[in-house]
Protein backbone atom coordinates (compact mmCIF):
# COMPACT_ATOMS: atom_id res chain seq x y z
CA UNK A 1 0.00 0.00 0.00
CA UNK A 2 1.38 3.38 -1.05
CA UNK A 3 1.97 5.90 1.72
CA UNK A 4 0.21 9.27 1.60
CA UNK A 5 3.43 11.04 0.60
CA UNK A 6 3.90 8.78 -2.44
CA UNK A 7 0.28 9.22 -3.46
CA UNK A 8 0.68 13.00 -3.28
CA UNK A 9 3.81 12.79 -5.41
CA UNK A 10 1.99 10.73 -8.03
CA UNK A 11 -0.90 13.21 -8.10
CA UNK A 12 1.57 16.08 -8.33
CA UNK A 13 3.35 14.40 -11.26
CA UNK A 14 0.06 13.76 -13.07
CA UNK A 15 -1.16 17.32 -12.84
CA UNK A 16 2.30 18.67 -13.68
CA UNK A 17 2.07 16.73 -16.94
CA UNK A 18 -1.43 18.12 -17.53
CA UNK A 19 -0.20 21.65 -16.84
CA UNK A 20 2.78 21.22 -19.17
CA UNK A 21 0.64 19.78 -21.95
CA UNK A 22 -1.89 22.59 -21.66
CA UNK A 23 0.85 25.21 -21.61
CA UNK A 24 2.47 23.77 -24.74
CA UNK A 25 -0.80 24.13 -26.59
CA UNK A 26 -0.64 27.87 -26.04
CA UNK A 27 1.48 30.14 -28.20
CA UNK A 28 4.85 30.36 -26.50
CA UNK A 29 6.23 33.28 -28.49
CA UNK A 30 3.73 35.72 -27.04
CA UNK A 31 3.96 39.14 -25.44
CA UNK A 32 1.12 40.87 -23.61
CA UNK A 33 1.47 44.66 -23.21
CA UNK A 34 -0.32 46.50 -20.43
CA UNK A 35 0.76 50.08 -21.06
CA UNK A 36 0.09 52.36 -24.01
CA UNK A 37 3.55 53.83 -23.41
CA UNK A 38 5.27 50.45 -23.68
CA UNK A 39 4.45 48.59 -26.89
CA UNK A 40 7.83 47.27 -27.94
CA UNK A 41 9.61 44.35 -26.26
CA UNK A 42 13.32 45.26 -26.62
CA UNK A 43 14.63 41.70 -26.86
CA UNK A 44 13.99 38.66 -29.04
CA UNK A 45 13.91 36.50 -25.95
CA UNK A 46 13.20 33.25 -27.77
CA UNK A 47 16.00 33.89 -30.30
CA UNK A 48 19.29 34.29 -28.43
CA UNK A 49 22.12 35.95 -30.34
CA UNK A 50 24.60 33.62 -28.64
CA UNK A 51 24.45 30.48 -26.52
CA UNK A 52 27.09 29.41 -24.01
CA UNK A 53 26.93 25.71 -23.11
CA UNK A 54 28.20 25.10 -19.59
CA UNK A 55 30.09 22.15 -18.16
CA UNK A 56 28.84 19.78 -15.49
CA UNK A 57 29.97 21.99 -12.59
CA UNK A 58 27.37 24.61 -13.62
CA UNK A 59 24.57 22.28 -14.65
CA UNK A 60 22.54 23.64 -11.72
CA UNK A 61 23.41 27.30 -12.35
CA UNK A 62 21.05 29.32 -10.17
CA UNK A 63 22.31 32.90 -10.33
CA UNK A 64 24.03 35.28 -12.73
CA UNK A 65 25.72 38.68 -12.43
CA UNK A 66 27.57 40.99 -14.81
CA UNK A 67 31.21 41.53 -13.82
CA UNK A 68 33.20 42.99 -16.76
CA UNK A 69 32.87 43.21 -20.54
CA UNK A 70 34.07 39.62 -20.88
CA UNK A 71 33.17 38.09 -17.51
CA UNK A 72 30.01 36.96 -15.73
CA UNK A 73 29.70 35.68 -12.17
CA UNK A 74 27.68 32.52 -11.56
CA UNK A 75 26.33 30.59 -8.58
CA UNK A 76 25.70 26.86 -8.44
CA UNK A 77 22.59 25.78 -6.55
CA UNK A 78 24.29 23.51 -4.03
CA UNK A 79 27.89 24.71 -3.69
CA UNK A 80 29.46 27.64 -1.85
CA UNK A 81 31.48 28.80 -4.85
CA UNK A 82 31.43 31.88 -7.05
CA UNK A 83 32.26 30.87 -10.61
CA UNK A 84 33.79 33.46 -12.94
CA UNK A 85 32.76 32.69 -16.53
CA UNK A 86 34.83 34.01 -19.45
CA UNK A 87 32.52 34.91 -22.35
CA UNK A 88 35.36 35.11 -24.86
CA UNK A 89 37.03 31.81 -23.97
CA UNK A 90 33.68 30.19 -23.13
CA UNK A 91 34.76 28.47 -19.95
CA UNK A 92 35.00 28.95 -16.18
CA UNK A 93 38.16 30.99 -15.56
CA UNK A 94 38.01 31.05 -11.74
CA UNK A 95 36.29 29.15 -8.96
CA UNK A 96 36.18 30.99 -5.62
CA UNK A 97 35.12 29.34 -2.35
CA UNK A 98 33.10 31.66 -0.08
CA UNK A 99 30.96 29.34 2.09
CA UNK A 100 30.06 25.77 2.92
CA UNK A 101 27.42 23.96 0.89
CA UNK A 102 23.98 25.57 0.83
CA UNK A 103 20.99 26.44 -1.30
CA UNK A 104 22.39 29.54 -3.03
CA UNK A 105 20.03 31.21 -5.48
CA UNK A 106 21.35 34.56 -6.73
CA UNK A 107 24.41 36.76 -7.00
CA UNK A 108 24.96 40.47 -7.63
CA UNK A 109 28.15 42.51 -8.14
CA UNK A 110 28.48 45.95 -6.58
CA UNK A 111 31.80 47.56 -7.43
CA UNK A 112 34.52 45.27 -6.04
CA UNK A 113 32.03 43.62 -3.71
CA UNK A 114 29.54 40.90 -4.57
CA UNK A 115 26.49 39.63 -2.70
CA UNK A 116 25.09 36.10 -2.71
CA UNK A 117 21.52 35.25 -1.70
CA UNK A 118 20.65 32.00 0.05
CA UNK A 119 17.14 30.55 -0.26
CA UNK A 120 16.33 31.31 3.40
CA UNK A 121 16.87 35.05 2.86
CA UNK A 122 20.40 35.27 4.24
CA UNK A 123 22.91 37.45 2.37
CA UNK A 124 26.64 36.81 1.97
CA UNK A 125 28.63 40.02 1.41
CA UNK A 126 32.03 39.26 -0.14
CA UNK A 127 34.19 42.39 -0.01
CA UNK A 128 36.72 41.57 -2.74
CA UNK A 129 36.80 38.45 -4.90
CA UNK A 130 40.38 39.26 -5.96
CA UNK A 131 41.73 39.27 -2.41
CA UNK A 132 44.06 36.45 -1.32
CA UNK A 133 41.77 35.82 1.66
CA UNK A 134 38.07 36.54 1.29
CA UNK A 135 36.26 38.69 3.83
CA UNK A 136 32.73 37.27 3.86
CA UNK A 137 29.96 38.65 6.09
CA UNK A 138 26.73 36.69 6.55
CA UNK A 139 23.70 38.89 7.17
CA UNK A 140 20.21 37.87 8.29
CA UNK A 141 17.66 40.01 6.45
CA UNK A 142 14.76 38.96 8.65
CA UNK A 143 12.84 37.52 5.71
CA UNK A 144 10.95 34.51 7.03
CA UNK A 145 10.32 33.00 3.59
CA UNK A 146 10.68 29.44 2.35
CA UNK A 147 12.29 30.49 -0.95
CA UNK A 148 14.04 33.75 -1.82
CA UNK A 149 15.37 33.40 -5.35
CA UNK A 150 16.04 36.75 -7.02
CA UNK A 151 18.50 39.53 -6.18
CA UNK A 152 19.40 42.82 -7.86
CA UNK A 153 21.16 46.04 -6.88
CA UNK A 154 19.43 49.42 -7.04
CA UNK A 155 22.24 51.96 -7.38
CA UNK A 156 19.95 54.99 -6.88
CA UNK A 157 19.04 53.95 -3.32
CA UNK A 158 22.05 51.74 -2.50
CA UNK A 159 19.71 48.87 -1.77
CA UNK A 160 18.92 45.33 -2.87
CA UNK A 161 15.65 44.04 -4.26
CA UNK A 162 14.90 40.46 -3.16
CA UNK A 163 12.30 38.47 -5.10
CA UNK A 164 10.42 35.79 -3.16
CA UNK A 165 9.19 32.56 -4.69
CA UNK A 166 6.89 31.82 -1.76
CA UNK A 167 5.08 33.77 0.96
CA UNK A 168 6.50 34.61 4.35
CA UNK A 169 4.90 32.89 7.32
CA UNK A 170 1.83 34.78 8.52
CA UNK A 171 1.44 36.81 5.32
CA UNK A 172 -1.94 35.43 4.25
CA UNK A 173 -3.02 38.96 3.31
CA UNK A 174 -0.69 38.64 0.31
CA UNK A 175 -2.18 35.35 -0.90
CA UNK A 176 -2.26 35.29 -4.70
CA UNK A 177 0.65 37.72 -4.89
CA UNK A 178 4.38 37.34 -5.44
CA UNK A 179 6.48 39.71 -3.38
CA UNK A 180 9.67 41.72 -3.86
CA UNK A 181 11.29 43.26 -0.77
CA UNK A 182 13.90 46.01 -0.44
CA UNK A 183 16.98 45.69 1.77
CA UNK A 184 18.94 48.86 2.58
CA UNK A 185 22.69 48.29 2.47
CA UNK A 186 23.45 51.60 4.17
CA UNK A 187 20.96 51.06 7.02
CA UNK A 188 21.51 47.29 7.16
CA UNK A 189 17.80 46.60 7.41
CA UNK A 190 14.87 45.20 5.48
CA UNK A 191 11.89 47.40 4.70
CA UNK A 192 8.93 45.90 6.57
CA UNK A 193 6.46 46.08 3.67
CA UNK A 194 6.95 44.57 0.21
CA UNK A 195 8.30 46.97 -2.41
CA UNK A 196 6.49 45.23 -5.29
CA UNK A 197 3.38 43.04 -5.47
CA UNK A 198 2.87 40.83 -8.53
CA UNK A 199 -0.75 39.75 -8.92
CA UNK A 200 -0.97 36.09 -9.97
CA UNK A 201 -4.62 36.26 -10.97
CA UNK A 202 -3.96 39.27 -13.18
CA UNK A 203 -1.20 37.33 -14.93
CA UNK A 204 -3.56 34.40 -15.51
CA UNK A 205 -6.05 36.74 -17.17
CA UNK A 206 -3.66 38.68 -19.38
CA UNK A 207 -1.91 35.49 -20.54
CA UNK A 208 -5.34 34.03 -21.33
CA UNK A 209 -4.77 30.74 -19.55
CA UNK A 210 -7.39 28.18 -20.50
CA UNK A 211 -9.66 26.38 -18.03
CA UNK A 212 -7.56 23.19 -18.00
CA UNK A 213 -4.39 25.08 -17.13
CA UNK A 214 -6.13 27.06 -14.38
CA UNK A 215 -7.63 23.85 -12.98
CA UNK A 216 -4.30 22.00 -12.91
CA UNK A 217 -2.65 24.98 -11.20
CA UNK A 218 -5.42 25.01 -8.58
CA UNK A 219 -4.95 21.29 -7.87
CA UNK A 220 -1.15 21.61 -7.64
CA UNK A 221 -1.50 24.54 -5.26
CA UNK A 222 -3.94 22.63 -3.01
CA UNK A 223 -1.63 19.57 -2.89
CA UNK A 224 1.36 21.63 -1.76
CA UNK A 225 0.02 24.95 -0.40
CA UNK A 226 3.41 25.90 1.09
CA UNK A 227 4.63 26.55 -2.46
CA UNK A 228 1.84 29.04 -3.05
CA UNK A 229 0.14 29.80 -6.36
CA UNK A 230 2.00 28.20 -9.29
CA UNK A 231 0.94 30.62 -12.03
CA UNK A 232 4.19 32.54 -11.58
CA UNK A 233 7.04 32.26 -9.11
CA UNK A 234 10.05 34.59 -9.43
CA UNK A 235 13.43 32.95 -9.96
CA UNK A 236 15.45 36.03 -10.94
CA UNK A 237 15.27 39.83 -10.98
CA UNK A 238 17.35 42.60 -12.59
CA UNK A 239 17.11 46.35 -13.14
CA UNK A 240 17.68 47.53 -16.71
CA UNK A 241 20.71 49.89 -16.72
CA UNK A 242 19.19 52.32 -19.26
CA UNK A 243 15.40 52.31 -18.84
CA UNK A 244 15.44 51.48 -15.09
CA UNK A 245 12.59 49.06 -15.74
CA UNK A 246 12.58 45.94 -13.56
CA UNK A 247 12.74 42.52 -15.25
CA UNK A 248 11.42 39.57 -13.25
CA UNK A 249 12.11 36.05 -14.48
CA UNK A 250 9.90 33.10 -13.55
CA UNK A 251 10.95 29.48 -13.99
CA UNK A 252 7.55 28.38 -12.67
CA UNK A 253 5.17 29.91 -15.21
CA UNK A 254 7.89 30.38 -17.87
CA UNK A 255 7.39 34.15 -18.02
CA UNK A 256 9.58 37.24 -18.23
CA UNK A 257 7.85 40.30 -16.76
CA UNK A 258 8.78 43.93 -17.29
CA UNK A 259 7.77 46.34 -14.53
CA UNK A 260 8.23 50.08 -14.43
CA UNK A 261 10.59 51.50 -11.73
CA UNK A 262 7.64 51.77 -9.32
CA UNK A 263 6.64 48.12 -9.83
CA UNK A 264 3.73 48.58 -12.25
CA UNK A 265 3.37 45.78 -14.79
CA UNK A 266 4.24 46.90 -18.34
CA UNK A 267 4.50 43.59 -20.21
CA UNK A 268 4.63 39.81 -19.84
CA UNK A 269 6.48 37.61 -22.30
CA UNK A 270 6.03 33.85 -22.60
CA UNK A 271 9.28 31.85 -22.70
CA UNK A 272 9.78 28.77 -24.87
CA UNK A 273 10.17 25.65 -22.75
CA UNK A 274 12.53 23.94 -25.18
CA UNK A 275 14.97 26.86 -24.76
CA UNK A 276 14.40 27.72 -21.10
CA UNK A 277 14.42 24.39 -19.29
CA UNK A 278 14.66 26.06 -15.87
CA UNK A 279 15.55 29.77 -16.17
CA UNK A 280 16.89 31.13 -12.88
CA UNK A 281 19.56 33.77 -13.55
CA UNK A 282 19.26 37.18 -15.21
CA UNK A 283 21.55 40.21 -15.56
CA UNK A 284 22.36 43.12 -17.87
CA UNK A 285 25.53 44.61 -19.31
CA UNK A 286 25.78 48.43 -19.07
CA UNK A 287 24.76 48.77 -22.75
CA UNK A 288 21.52 46.85 -22.15
CA UNK A 289 22.69 43.45 -23.39
CA UNK A 290 20.64 40.80 -21.59
CA UNK A 291 21.93 37.49 -20.21
CA UNK A 292 19.67 34.68 -18.94
CA UNK A 293 20.89 31.39 -17.50
CA UNK A 294 18.96 28.14 -17.34
CA UNK A 295 19.64 24.96 -15.40
CA UNK A 296 20.30 21.85 -17.43
CA UNK A 297 18.31 19.29 -15.40
CA UNK A 298 19.40 16.13 -17.28
CA UNK A 299 21.48 18.12 -19.80
CA UNK A 300 23.89 21.04 -19.76
CA UNK A 301 23.24 24.36 -18.12
CA UNK A 302 23.31 27.31 -20.52
CA UNK A 303 23.71 31.07 -20.65
CA UNK A 304 21.88 32.97 -23.39
CA UNK A 305 22.85 36.40 -24.71
CA UNK A 306 20.29 38.83 -26.19
CA UNK A 307 20.99 42.09 -28.00
CA UNK A 308 19.17 45.20 -26.83
CA UNK A 309 16.89 46.69 -29.49
CA UNK A 310 15.18 49.80 -28.02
Amino acid sequence: MLCVKKVNLLILLFFSLVFTACSKNKKENKTCFLSDHFRHFPYQVNKPSQTYVLTKQLREISGLAYSTKSKLLCINDEQGYVFEYDLEKKHVSRKIKFAKKGDFEAIEKIGKMCVVLRSDGKLYFIDNLNADKLDTRKVKTGLDVEDTEGLTYDSLSNSLLIACKGLAHGENKYAGKRLVYRYSIADKCLYSKPEILIDQNKLAEIMKMDAYTKFSIKILTSINPSKGNLIFQPSGIAIHPLSRNIYVLGSVGKLLLILNPKGGLLAAHKLKRKIFTQPEGICFAPDGTLFISTEGKSGNGKIYKFKYKP
